[in-house]
């Protein structure tokens, strides 16, 4: 998918899943790019990338690629603009409603504020409504760019649990 900003969305193959990890590896911590790995708690801190946390994000993205025999709960794809990775987007099934998908995104630290974010989330609606679902879910840390982001797209934003949480009726 090609906006007039040129961000594209491409699938996490092989090819791609090395050049995503090591921007976040560069550019972001590992709390903000995936769950936690097997054996860490949500609440551990996670600001450092060890072989553990490399190995469980590249098994993540493996485990969320399209795949028309197996259906999957959550999808990801790489974010590339100006014909660079720049970070990785998701779309998943949330809340146990079917009506329901949940957009997350992150970007390497120096892609940030550039407007990527707002093109990605526009691509979201967008897809959420081929799949027929009724709204979006987007959560996120607790600040004003956030906020301005989802809320000039459409988003209803409230704050929870200490960040974020922005929902869009699509039907």
């Amino acid at each position: 998918m090609t906006s007039q900003m040129m961000v594209d969305l491409v699938p996490v193959g092989e090819d791609v899943l090395e050049d995503l990890l090591a921007l976040a590896v560069a550019e972001a911590r590992p709390g903000e790019v995936m769950p936690p790995a097997s054996g860490e708690s949500a609440d551990d801190a996670r600001t450092t990338w060890t072989e553990l946390r490399k190995g469980a994000f590249r098994d993540y993205h493996r485990r969320c690629r399209v795949n028309l025999t197996a259906p999957v709960p959550e999808v990801t794809w790489a974010v590339k603009a100006r014909g660079r990775i720049v970070g990785a987007a998701r779309l998943a099934l949330v809340d146990d409603d079917p009506g329901a998908r949940e957009v997350g995104l992150w970007l390497g630290e120096p892609y940030r504020g550039q407007g990527i974010a707002g093109e990605v989330a526009y691509w979201a609606v967008a897809a959420a409504r081929t799949m027929d679902a009724r709204r979006l879910v987007a959560r996120t840390v607790a600040s004003t760019p956030a906020r301005r982001t989802l809320e000039r797209i459409g988003f209803e934003v409230a704050e929870h649990d200490g960040g974020l949480v922005g929902t869009i009726a699509l039907a």
